[in-house]
């Protein structure tokens, strides 16, 4: 399992996807912070699309009690837990990170989501960066005032991709592609309805990806006015679904206390 990287100041020059995003409701950060612990899973059977990281926070332990990234046992929809994002200071950017390592230029993420109310909620994005410091070349996308929007650097910087139902949980697979630079989003009452539904294709990576594949995906809290819910998050290579009828057979887990030796 890849190490776990902890960010704790940001670039000098701070990228122009940060800054613009400050005008729509996100504040350019003082501080990044990184915190993310995720269980990697090894799975039976031949399989041509590699795993890249698996979790229904069930063992999921926040770094601290004020961590925006929280775990909720209040408001889940598979299992005893789902991780819980909330940080609603204006000068503070919060990223929960976990490092990728693929040569696949396509990778797929798929979870269930549950935004509380249409205000801003939280973000987030695979990206391509090697040091994991710019949030550059991926798709970014957030959810905000009941719709779900991805974010470019030029032209129309926030592009909607459609509403989203509050409330309640709904399923969401994105696919991205680091070679062309663009990404597919699907999203349903369920993962049936999800994949056969007819997704929004072909949505531009915020800036094009070098390398031309994933090395972080990251979620991102700052600003919010609303609390956002995660639960069984799955990355994956390829653009083709996943069979999840596969069983884990072995289970990595990065606890903060590993993390902090680190």
């Amino acid at each position: 399992m890849d190490a776990v990287k902890i960010i704790s100041s940001t670039k000098g020059d701070a990228n122009k996807r940060i800054a613009s995003v400050r005008k729509q409701g996100f504040t350019l950060p003082l501080v990044i912070v990184v915190v993310f612990v995720l269980s990697s899973f090894c799975v039976k059977g031949v399989s041509a699309q590699k795993v890249l990281s698996q979790t229904g926070f069930e063992n999921y332990t926040a770094a601290h009690k004020k961590s925006p990234f929280q775990p909720s046992e209040n408001t889940v929809k598979i299992g005893k837990k789902s991780l819980m994002i909330f940080s609603d200071k204006l000068n503070e950017f919060h990223e929960w990170a976990r490092g990728l390592r693929t040569d696949n230029p396509i990778v797929s993420i798929e979870f269930w989501v549950y935004i509380e109310r249409g205000g801003q909620s939280f973000g987030l994005s695979i990206y391509s960066d090697e040091e994991g410091f710019e949030i550059e070349g991926g798709p970014y996308i957030d959810w905000t005032a009941g719709v779900v929007r991805c974010h470019v650097h030029q032209g129309n910087l926030w592009r909607k991709i459609g509403n989203f139902p509050v409330n309640r949980w709904q399923y969401v697979r994105i696919v991205s592609d680091f070679e062309k630079n663009v990404f597919d989003f699907y999203m349903g009452d369920n993962r049936q309805m999800a994949l056969t539904g007819q997704p929004r294709r072909d949505l531009p990576f915020q800036e094009d990806a070098l390398p031309p594949r994933a090395r972080w995906f990251g979620i991102f809290a700052g600003a919010m006015t609303v609390r956002g819910y995660m639960d069984d998050l799955l990355i994956y290579e390829g653009g083709k679904p996943l069979n999840l009828a596969v069983e884990p057979i072995a289970k990595l887990t990065t606890t903060w206390g590993q993390i902090k030796r680190q």
